[in-house]
């Protein structure tokens, strides 16, 4: 019972212990796709390019990279973490059908290939089962604070955004492929729409579920850095770019972002300390 609950809202060591490997996933992965994004040509589970392909699926692993770390060292309450756990079950959802539907462009005799795979058909049982565990614990209820209000509307429509831009990606990935920024396959297309889901997901699930301010910086910091990453692209990869308009779109869209999520973070953190409450 003592690995269940210690105090009303705590987060289970299995939950906690279980970012680590995350963490070790997407620091291995981020590190590699965003500031070597060449080398995915060649090193990588499949052929990525161009390069800007592989720094943007980099620039979601580095996100997740800092929610890791935040959720190690410094989330104690589930309630920190909940609203990444079922997006980041849509996320494996995605990649594993996007697997499934391209394995003709898969390395299946590189062994990371195999890596790749069993990584994301494992994430979805997985974050199942962590979020049906931690829901079924006895916690206290939560009462609602109403300084959350002001963040609700603006992140339902961002995060519906960029669900419907990971609908296109998936659905349709040759007719976005037109208009995209740079050249993308329609397997790049759907790896790109597993990061909508995640970054939409989380968004969504922070308008409708948080219900205090512990529960907004983790998810929110992660929003900021994956479009700050992105929104860095187009001035690191310029000869990559193919149509001006929809660069300037995407720059927009990746700004209205960072600003949005990092100043809902940040308020976040200050109503925190004002009041004395803790991850």
């Amino acid at each position: 019972m003592h690995d269940r609950i210690s105090h009303a809202g705590q987060m289970s060591r299995l939950t906690s212990h279980s970012q680590w490997i995350l963490l070790i996933l997407a620091a291995a992965n981020g590190g590699f796709l965003y500031f070597t994004p060449g080398l995915a040509e060649s090193g990588y589970a499949w052929a990525i390019k161009p390069s800007i392909n592989a720094a943007f699926m980099g620039a979601g692993y580095l996100a997740g990279l800092l929610a890791s770390v935040l959720g190690l060292y410094y989330a104690r309450r589930w309630r920190s973490v909940r609203a990444l756990v079922l997006p980041f079950f849509g996320l494996g959802v995605v990649m594993t059908l996007a697997t499934v539907m391209h394995e003709d462009r898969f390395r299946w005799g590189y062994w990371l290939t195999w890596l790749w795979a069993a990584v994301y058909v494992a994430i979805p049982p997985i974050a199942a089962f962590l979020y049906r565990r931690e829901e079924r614990m006895p916690r206290g209820s939560v009462d609602q604070d109403m300084g959350l209000d002001s963040m609700r509307a603006f992140a339902s429509l961002l995060g519906a955004i960029l669900l419907t831009l990971a609908a296109l990606l998936f659905f349709a990935p040759k007719v976005i492929a037109a208009v995209w920024p740079w050249t993308i396959t329609p397997l790049i297309a759907r790896v790109f729409a597993a990061w909508h889901v995640l970054m939409g997901g989380v968004l969504l699930w922070s308008a409708f579920g948080a219900r205090r301010f512990h529960e907004l910086p983790i998810p929110f910091l992660t929003v900021f850095v994956w479009s700050l990453l992105l929104g860095a692209l187009p001035f690191f990869h310029g000869p990559s770019l193919t149509h001006a308009s929809t660069t300037v779109a995407f720059v927009l869209l990746q700004l209205v972002l960072a600003v949005f999520s990092g100043s809902v973070a940040l308020r976040a953190i200050r109503a925190m300390r004002y009041s004395g409450q803790a991850l």
